[in-house]
């Protein structure tokens, strides 16, 4: 199968690509600048084709001249707060285009990635300490830019899959955890990876408060397996949106202790209490994946050890 990845060489982008070439498909990447240093080992094997997501008619002349049956669609603004107005732009306005091209040149399927943020903010049963598990079904009343672009997108989604002939869907995403995240992103979002790549590099880890939450987490292999599985399927689709995800939780504590288990004399000074990452709108939850195992017998197979013992070994044999 021919499938187009944009975003494809960013954190998440970058094991999808390789999940689809290790599959035997045909990739070509729509990215926004040539930087393979996610994909190094892989760059010779896609096309790439550099270009703005925001910009229709360069997103129509790559998928028409490469007419791929299916597009995975993970180009996106993640620290949407600063620049709200990019944020709309590319996460709404570059999926509306996603689609509008995809219509136009007879694509089949479009994978949206989607994230849980569109079921923040997490509170009542939802969040501490109950965490009740929350189906695609449940309400969505995002109050954070991110998660109000999401839910956006996932509607502009919806809007062609009924309109047209493309298969739309969306898939929410756990709490990912994967490298990469140091080198591209800013902020809050990289605490997982701090906490793995910190000790991996002989230096401490500090967080001074949020132990005691607890968050689904869901490693970026499982999630290239996960949107693989969806973007592949052979059969319709039976729902717009899935949830990926384990179903259970782990605390911030929890997972400290799992990687002082694997890293060697790794120095982990984690606090007590909740919303380690200072969200104001937090979104530590629990995703009920019960679709996604039902319809695609799919279930994440990297638990917490293994994901970390994956992650160490992969940054501690980079080049220095």
């Amino acid at each position: 199968m021919r499938v187009m990845v944009t975003g494809g060489f960013g954190v998440n982008g970058a094991w999808v690509v390789r999940e689809l070439l290790g599959r035997g498909h045909e990739v070509s990447v729509f990215e926004s600048r040539d930087d393979t240093s996610l994909v190094e080992d892989v760059a010779g094997e896609v096309e790439l084709v550099v270009g703005d997501i925001r910009e229709a008619g360069q997103l129509a002349g790559a998928v028409s001249r490469l007419r791929p049956e299916c597009i995975v669609h993970l180009a996106a603004v993640v620290e949407c707060e600063r620049d709200p107005y990019a944020a709309i732009s590319v996460n709404v306005g570059g999926t509306a285009n996603v689609c509008a091209a995809a219509t136009a040149a007879g694509v089949k399927r479009v994978v949206h990635t989607s994230s849980k943020a569109v079921y923040a903010p997490a509170t009542g049963q939802r969040g501490f300490p109950v965490y009740e598990p929350i189906s695609e079904d449940d309400d969505l009343r995002p109050t954070g830019m991110y998660g109000i672009t999401k839910v956006a997108a996932e509607n502009v989604l919806e809007w062609y899959g009924r309109n047209s002939a493309v298969e739309c869907v969306s898939l929410r995403f756990a709490t990912v955890i994967g490298p990469g995240k140091l080198q591209r992103h800013a902020g809050p979002v990289n605490t997982y990876s701090s906490m793995i790549e910190l000790p991996a590099s002989g230096r401490p880890f500090t967080m001074e408060h949020g132990g005691d939450e607890r968050d689904g987490v869901i490693y970026v292999l499982d999630v290239a397996d996960a949107i693989a599985r969806v973007a592949l399927a052979p059969e319709p689709l039976r729902h717009h949106a899935y949830n990926v995800a384990s179903g259970s939780t782990v605390s911030i504590s929890e997972f400290a202790d799992a990687i002082r288990g694997i890293i060697p004399g790794a120095v982990l000074d984690v606090g007590s209490g909740t919303n380690p990452m200072n969200m104001p709108d937090p979104y530590y939850m629990a995703l009920d994946g019960a679709r996604m195992e039902e319809e695609f017998g799919w279930r994440p197979r990297y638990d917490l050890d293994r994901a970390i013992r994956h992650y160490y070994d992969l940054v501690t044999s980079r080049p220095s």
